[in-house]
């Protein structure tokens, strides 16, 4: 018996479980990890024999823990964080410093802030100054020589990228809402500057859309609850997408356009430990930022490509 327990709570294991109850469904995990849909339903059933426990529960739209999944799902989380922990702990040189980073508003939402605190986790004796801001403010303080690293639009940068990501964008309304083809598509934007305002209006004049603006705001949460309240239509990436609440939706003529915004990784030539462990869970961060996630592709059906190192 004791070897069946500590068998059930093998960090691969927990790791499937909780990408799984992240996702919301099999496929989803599957298709960020890059596995087969298959092997993780595999792992799943022998964390279930183990623990001679159901931990998921199928409903329409996908997957969901049930009471003892629940359970389970709040102990995994810390387990793995505790492990991440103690493995830094025990590692020769401890990284320590202070990293300034900055991240753009747009994509500052989930992902991002999860590396980082992992990041957090892993490293406590390194302190992080971290400033979230617009593009192009952003890149005036990546300038003016306030950042080490910094994640932003690229064309906005007067500097070379450590790395470089295509993001895709996504045309979203509410899960309810019926868009008229008849009638002007009201759109939620975000105020100026910004790229993907500028990729909308452009998109929407090539189809020949009528639109007019319903929402302005610099602030993704606030462009976010718009859509979900069906105030209109909005691009955004998978990541911003709640599946429980936004729907993905195809604005024809421009079915079959892949709209997608260039971000870079910006970093400071001279880098410290701290700095370049900061570069590297940005990295792995962002790249499953870019990953596509979203049921019923529309506008952006071409997968980004793998971040290779900027020319």
């Amino acid at each position: 018996m004791p070897n069946m327990i500590s068998d059930a709570f093998e960090p691969y294991l927990l790791r499937t479980f909780v990408a799984v109850c992240h996702h919301g469904s099999l496929s989803g995990a599957a298709q960020q990890a890059g596995r087969a849909q298959s092997a993780l339903s595999a792992q799943i059933r022998r964390l279930e024999e183990l623990l001679g426990q159901r931990l998921l529960r199928r409903t329409g739209r996908g997957v969901v823990p049930t009471t003892e999944g629940e359970l389970l799902l709040s102990y995994a989380t810390r387990i793995l964080a505790l492990g991440e922990t103690v493995a830094t702990r025990l590692k020769e040189r401890t990284v320590m410093g202070t990293v300034r980073v900055g991240l753009s508003e747009d994509v500052a939402v989930t992902t991002l802030p999860a590396a980082l605190g992992r990041l957090r986790r892993t490293c406590p004796h390194m302190h992080m100054e971290i400033t979230v801001d617009h593009g192009d403010a952003l890149a005036q303080r990546w300038h003016d020589g306030l950042l080490d690293v910094a994640i932003g639009v690229s064309s906005v940068f007067a500097a070379d990228p450590v790395r470089t990501w295509n993001v895709p964008l996504y045309w979203v309304c509410a899960i309810d809402d019926e868009v008229d083809p008849a009638l002007p598509l009201d759109v939620i934007v975000y105020a100026e500057p910004c790229a993907w305002r500028r990729l909308m209006f452009d998109a929407l004049l090539a189809a020949g859309r009528d639109f007019r603006v319903t929402v302005t705001s610099p602030n993704v949460g606030v462009i976010s609850a718009a859509v979900e309240n069906g105030l209109g239509v909005a691009l955004l990436p998978a990541d911003n997408i709640n599946p429980h609440t936004m729907r993905v939706i195809a604005l024809a003529p421009a079915g079959n356009a892949a709209l997608s915004v260039n971000y870079g990784l910006f970093a400071v030539p001279r880098q410290t430990e701290s700095i370049r462990a900061t570069v590297e869970l940005l990295s792995e961060g962002f790249h499953l930022m870019t990953q596509p996630r979203v049921k019923g592709l529309s506008l952006c059906d071409t997968p980004p490509p793998t971040p290779a190192p900027a020319q």
